[in-house]
């Protein structure tokens, strides 16, 4: 005799739904845009600028969720994007280097390969999701299917560009699966696409190998060419003096170098910590033990080691008080832990050394929105893209300021 079969699942209704979550919409906002700011600060201080869109999920979108998941299965769903939280790169490398500080910074619960369950026979969007903790503050009682999480999307450009449309002739489709000749124009495309990311990621590999190596080499033999060398500064160990005066070509000190910023690009921060600590042994000119420093400093910060990174951004400014970099790292440190003031007097003395440095103008306007001084950040935001129009991240701040401020 067979078994009387489970029940299907059947979505609550809708209008003591919508109450609870209008009730706890705030909370979600306020968690999401934690987790926005934390990405965007973490992003900038490793030298990326991607465009980042977030949004907490409609709820007209969430139950159309649940009706779908009423047509389509048994269960229930479980819905893990709630909060939404996208990053779209220009290259297929920038993706890889994000989810790596995504996962240094952030508690990760899951992360999904969209493409991963796909054959090369077949079509489907490419993103990589990563589910982290979402600190929602307040609720008494979560929305029902939903966990306490941020669903962040990694994508490429093209990748976004195909998902966009992809839910659109797909997803969003009343109608049946697309027929076979259809199939095989939409797996063409997004094998086109695929194929350009990855040509485009290798054209930019050789550029920047070509630019690197030469600005590298260039640095180098500058450095230890220099006879002007200087004492370090009170509480530093001293230099090795047989270290001074080393030739260019296969120095130990070029060497080091060349090994610690490889180490660097790999995101192997640990490594080149150790790196950059063995070479501030050796003898240099005092605008190369800055930079040095800076570097040093900001591999410290992608390790979760603030305090120690603002002591080496605050030697960095010692030995060169024109490492403009290590005053907006500076300032950047002072933003995360609270000391507003500190942080608008570090990018002021960038803005005095160099008015048209657009990411001292970026900071400051950043300090002065956490300050709630949204007059102030704005004409901040507008003068950094006076100076350089193709600025996503001062765009971005300067529409969301707009958007939360002065919005009718």
């Amino acid at each position: 005799m067979k078994q009387k079969s489970q029940a299907a699942y059947a979505p609550p209704d809708p209008g003591p739904l919508q109450e609870r979550y209008q009730a706890l919409r705030p909370s979600c906002e306020k968690a999401l845009q934690d987790i926005y700011h934390h990405v965007r600060e973490l992003l900038e201080a490793n030298g990326l600028s991607p465009t980042i869109k977030h949004r907490v999920k409609r709820f007209d979108n969430y139950y159309q969720k649940l009706l779908r998941s009423a047509r389509r299965r048994k269960s229930a769903p479980v819905i893990t994007d709630l909060l939404g939280l996208r990053i779209i790169c220009p290259f297929l490398g920038d993706v890889e280097k994000i989810e790596d500080l995504i996962r240094r910074n952030f508690e990760v619960a899951e992360v999904v390969r969209k493409a991963a369950g796909h054959s090369f026979r077949e079509f489907g969007y490419d993103s990589l999701h990563l589910l982290v903790k979402a600190d929602i503050p307040s609720i008494q009682e979560p929305l029902p299917y939903t966990q306490e999480v941020c669903e962040i999307q990694l994508r490429t450009i093209l990748q976004d560009a195909w998902a966009e449309v992809e839910h659109e002739l797909v997803y969003k489709s009343q109608l049946s699966w697309p027929n076979r000749s259809i199939r095989r124009k939409l797996a063409a495309l997004n094998a086109t696409l695929t194929l350009s990311d990855h040509i485009f990621q290798e054209i930019r590999d050789y550029q920047k190998g070509v630019m690197v190596l030469g600005q590298k080499r260039r640095a180098l033999e500058s450095a230890l060419l220099i006879p002007d060398i200087e004492a370090p500064l009170a509480g530093e160990d001293p230099p090795d003096a047989s270290l001074a005066y080393l030739p260019a070509n296969g120095s130990p000190l070029e060497k080091a170098m060349f090994e610690a910023l490889e180490a660097h690009s790999r995101s192997e921060f640990g490594r080149a910590v150790e790196l950059y600590s063995g070479i501030l042994g050796m003898r240099m000119d005092r605008k190369i033990r800055s930079l040095i420093y800076n570097h040093r400093g900001m591999a410290l910060f992608s390790l979760s080691r603030a305090g120690e990174a603002l002591k080496d951004f605050s030697r960095a400014i010692q030995y060169d008080g024109e490492n403009l970099r290590a005053r907006c790292n500076s300032g950047l440190i002072y933003r995360l832990q609270k000391r507003h003031a500190q942080a608008v007097e570090s990018y002021d003395l960038a803005l005095a050394h160099n008015p048209s440095f657009a990411d001292a103008w970026l900071g400051r306007a950043q300090a002065y929105l956490e300050m709630k001084f949204p007059d102030r950040a704005l004409a901040d935001c507008e003068k950094a893209l006076e100076i350089n129009p193709d600025y996503p991240a001062a765009a971005e701040l300067r529409t969301r300021i707009y958007r939360d401020f002065f919005r009718r």
